[in-house]
């Protein structure tokens, strides 16, 4: 079972319109612990079809013992086209995420797409996607 562990959030300005942008963050725990801790971010108010929401990870094992060797950085891409909404992994190394002290590596698209990495990681958005009410 996945459960969403919501905590802070924060405002700020898109780089390319100047837009309001909003960032929420927290833990995603599963049976034996923490698994990640994610940062959802968007441009308030515009279409995920102009701005796509950034969902970053900084997963791996967490709490007593646990090092940022033992965790990396993944990021998605939050987006909506003429199919509806998606997601898709992007490489994580062109993202903030990459240089956070908590991690030790940034994957790459390609090290993730076809690995059951993928299909946790894509469990981990959708529960926070519904569980993290500040999404909504």
């Amino acid at each position: 079972m996945i459960e969403v562990e919501p905590t802070e959030e924060s405002g700020g300005h898109c780089d390319c319109c100047g837009n309001q942008t909003r960032t929420v963050w927290g833990y995603v725990h599963e049976d034996h612990g923490t698994v990640t801790s994610y940062f959802m971010q968007w441009t308030v108010g515009a279409s995920l079809e102009i701005h796509p929401a950034n969902f970053d990870l900084i997963y791996g094992r967490w709490g007593d013992g646990a090092s940022s060797s033992d965790r990396c950085a993944i990021s998605l891409l939050h987006f909506e086209n003429e199919n509806g909404p998606g997601v898709m992994v992007i490489d994580a190394k062109d993202r903030p995420v990459a240089n956070i002290s908590l991690v030790s590596k940034a994957l790459t698209r390609d090290e993730i797409i076809g690995t059951d990495l993928a299909t946790h990681v894509f469990a981990i958005f959708d529960a926070v996607i519904t569980q993290d009410k500040r999404l909504t």
